[in-house]
């Protein structure tokens, strides 16, 4: 006789397993279009780039006071005259490029300010961020991985990447909300990871970690279902440039809007 409960859940797993696939393939073969507070872009299928043995590779220009820069990879100049708080749009690099480095713009001999090995993945996206280095005098790269992928239903994913080297490690409020963190124990040089979050248009605040003053105050910032974000801190919290951040929207297939409805680099407090 057939065990029936051994049927209906092995019926359960492949249609979890098949709904998995097809989440998948639907953020690998449609475009993201990232919107920032300074326009838009939208980059192929994750699918194609794959298919043509590329990664796609964008970068954020993180240091603040810090002059234009290219970014190379390897050897090839990949992205020219970057300025500070600058998001490029994703471009297609050979998965076989694996250092990064910046140069001042238009010195392609120069000694590189800052250098990163790190190996790319055909059909990955990832975002080079140049930052301050941790004396907050010299420059620092950081290749991180760009999880992009459909929210759950009804919800926006969120992150932070840390890039303000004085400011200690982080934690990230909604104004209001004092007994549910967004994030906490963010450190310098790392990223969070995406959390996934209702929708709403609300103030954070950027506090020390495990403290109640604040940092940075961030208005009007709007997450919409349907949408990934990313918020990076740059600055610095006890001189100037003051902190402020860096709102990135990355929405799989589609139109954007931006994510903020006022300042995007929002009102640094003395600490």
């Amino acid at each position: 006789m057939c065990d029936r409960s051994k049927f209906g859940a092995v019926v359960i797993f492949a249609t979890l397993a098949l709904a998995t696939a097809c989440a998948s393939d639907a953020n690998r073969n449609q475009p993201v279009t990232t919107t920032t507070n300074t326009g838009s872009s939208t980059a192929p299928p994750a699918s194609q780039a794959e298919e043509r043995n590329k990664a796609l590779v964008r970068v954020i220009h993180a240091i603040p006071g810090g002059a234009a820069v290219d970014v190379f990879a390897d050897n090839t100049k990949a992205f020219s005259s970057v300025t500070y708080k600058t998001v490029t749009p994703y471009r297609e690099l050979s998965e076989e490029q694996d250092t990064f480095s910046i140069r001042p713009a238009g010195l392609d001999t120069a000694e590189p300010l800052a250098q990163a090995d790190e190996g790319l993945d055909e059909g990955q996206r990832y975002t080079v961020i140049a930052h301050l280095t941790d004396d907050g005098k010299g420059a620092g790269l950081r290749v991180i991985n760009d999880d992009l992928k459909m929210p759950s239903a009804g919800q926006a994913r969120v992150r932070v990447i840390h890039a303000s080297p004085d400011a200690g490690n982080v934690d990230v409020y909604v104004q209001g909300r004092d007994d549910d963190d967004l994030f906490d124990g963010v450190e310098f040089g790392e990223g969070s990871g995406y959390e996934e979050v209702d929708p709403m248009t609300a103030t954070l605040e950027v506090r020390p970690e495990g403290q109640r003053n604040t940092m940075l105050t961030l208005p009007n910032v709007r997450f919409e279902a349907g949408k990934n974000y990313t918020i990076v801190l740059a600055g610095r919290a006890r001189t100037a440039p003051k902190l402020e951040a860096i709102i990135v929207e990355d929405q799989i297939g589609g139109a954007t809007t931006p994510a903020f409805a006022a300042s995007p680099t929002g009102t640094a407090t003395d600490r």
